[in-house]
This record gives structure tokens, sequence and C-alpha cells, in this order.
């Protein structure tokens, strides 16, 4: 095959592109204290939906003989959690796969999820603490983060800190899809954000996260913590109008830690996945003729199967809302 070929498993149904999890997040959560398979990988996945989380987490086991008031503690910290998740109800998600595990090398199984289930955002629950007021979340999963860090998908972070200190202080991972939520104790927001948005961008993909509304949540308004995250590119609830006039609470400000709107990145985000998904039909169906993308003639002289493919995908992009216009091809 020429060496600028499209390269792609055409085979392995687990990874058809037709199958990517736009709209379904996976959450992960790093126990403590809670038993996990004894075989490899030593990880525990649910299937957790609205009506039946509580049970679910009820049944989880406890690692070990000793702690079990540690366990309880755990247990109940994960509940609030997946509360939080569902707590929208009918506006937020109904559903979502959990993944848990415990040693730091076992966290490679998510990148394993990923790559089955093609998810396209990954939000990371913090490990249950005592007597805390939360935590970070760049800190809890500093040293895991190499094992599944993959620059294709977006992940969602809770820190209790008004600044970058850990992970993504420096230049060594990129903060393209990197989200980092502002959340203390038990408030669980980036959990709330991940639920009531992904909801509304499975019905209209083009969703602005900015403004987003949650009931049981304290905003900040202390201006100069507002300063600190908005400087560090650290999503928070606060007023809507800061000088308080209006007293309507809202998400802010719907950005990447590299400053990018969500919204936008997840746009692009979708339609590159929907043209190459458009580009590898049109090359089955054309018994994979012309496969040598150097070839083709891309120039707009002539047009063949793939650039007209294009037009009308983007065509219907314009019709959905997605995209306003698009330049010649």
């Amino acid at each position: 095959m020429p060496q600028d070929t499209i390269n792609v498993n055409l085979t392995h149904q687990a990874l058809d592109i037709k199958h990517i999890n736009y709209y379904q997040p996976l959450l992960v959560y790093k126990c403590s204290k809670i038993k996990v398979n004894a075989s490899t990988p030593k990880v525990k996945i649910l299937n957790l939906n609205i009506n039946s989380f509580t049970k679910q987490i009820d049944a989880l086991e406890k690692e070990g003989s000793n702690d079990q008031d540690a366990f309880d503690k755990e247990k109940a910290y994960l509940k609030k959690a997946i509360q939080a998740f569902f707590s929208a109800g009918e506006q937020g998600l109904r559903s979502v796969k959990l993944l848990i595990y415990k040693e730091g090398t076992e966290s490679k199984e998510i990148k394993n999820q990923l790559q089955e289930n093609r998810y396209t955002f990954v939000v990371l629950i913090n490990t249950y603490k005592d007597n805390t007021d939360g935590d970070d979340g760049l800190t809890v999963y500093k040293d895991d983060y190499t094992h599944f860090k993959e620059d294709k998908h977006f992940f969602v972070f809770a820190t209790k800190e008004s600044e970058i200190k850990e992970l993504f202080k420096d230049n060594t991972n990129s903060k393209t899809k990197i989200i980092v939520i502002h959340s203390k104790k038990e408030e669980h927001l980036h959990l709330r954000f991940i639920s009531k948005y992904l909801h509304e961008a499975s019905i209209f993909h083009s969703t602005n996260p900015y403004g987003l509304k949650f009931s049981g949540m304290n905003p900040i308004t202390d201006s100069g913590e507002i300063t600190k995250l908005r400087k560090a590119n650290i999503n928070f609830y606060s007023l809507l109008n800061e000088t308080g006039l209006d007293g309507v609470m809202a998400f802010k400000e719907g950005v990447t830690l590299e400053g990018t709107a969500i919204d936008e990145l997840f746009t692009y985000h979708y339609i590159k996945y929907e043209l190459t998904f458009e580009l590898i039909r049109v090359w089955n169906v054309n018994n994979r003729q012309n496969s040598k993308l150097s070839a083709l003639q891309l120039d707009g002289k002539k047009d063949n199967a793939y650039t007209t493919a294009i037009e009308c995908k983007l065509k219907s992009f314009i019709d959905k809302g997605i995209l306003v216009s698009y330049s010649d091809l």
C-alpha cells in the first residue's frame, strides 16, 4: 500500500468510526477501599442509569477486612458524585459507564475503553478524602495520566484550586482538549456540567456551555478569586452579572485549559470525524480505488466522488446549524 494511503481499521467492529460516542462520556474513579477485579484488567466497570445507580454502588464490595467505616464513607461519596451527574433529570444524561480502578498502572484500561468504545469525553472523579473541601484532580491523577492520555479525547478534571498547580502547569502535556472546572466539597460541578452539556449537545450540537444553570450550587462571588480562575482558564459557577444586580447564576467561561471555547473545539472534532467517516465510506463504495491521497484531484478543477461527498456533508452541517458557510473546496 502507498505510504500516504488512508490508515484505518476496516474489519474490527469495535473500532467502527460510525459508533463514536460523541455524547456519552466515560466516568473514571480512582478508588481507595473499593474492591476491583482480581484478574487483569484490575478494574470495576459499572453501566449506570438514573434508576438503578444507587443499588449498583451499594453492591460494591470492600477490599480487605479492615477500614469498614472508610469504605462506607467512600461509597457514600461516590453515590453523591453519581447523583450529581444525574441531578438534572430529564435535562441531563440518564445513563453512563463508570470505570473504577485502584493501582496506577491499571489506568491503562481507560485507553482500552477509549479505543473500543470511542468516547469523546472522559470525566475524572476525585478520590474520596475525609475532612477536606474537595481536591485537585490534576494532583490526584498526575501520575496516572501518562497511561491514558490521548490528544483525540477531551479530559474533564475538577479542582478546588484557583490556579493550575499540577500536570498542566508547564508545556509537558497538551492543554488543547483539557477542561478544568472549579468545584469544592461534594458539589461535583464537573459531573453536573458534562451531563447537562452533552444532553443539550445531543439535541443541538452547537450548544454553548456558557450560561448553563444548575441547582444546589453556591456561586463564587469573590472578585479576586474569579480573576485568578479566568486567568488560569478554569471554569466556575458564578453570577451571570457579576455585579450581582440580577441574581442569576451561571456556568462560566466554557473554555478549555488553552482558552478555546469548548463548543467550538467540540464542533471541529465532530466535523473532522464525520468527514473522515464519509471519505472512508466513499472509498469502500469505490472498491478502495484512488486510495493514494496524493493522486486525488482536490484542486477544484474537476469534481470526484470524494469532493462531492465532502460538499454534501458540509451542506448537511449547514442545514443542521453546525456551520454557517464554507469556502471553496
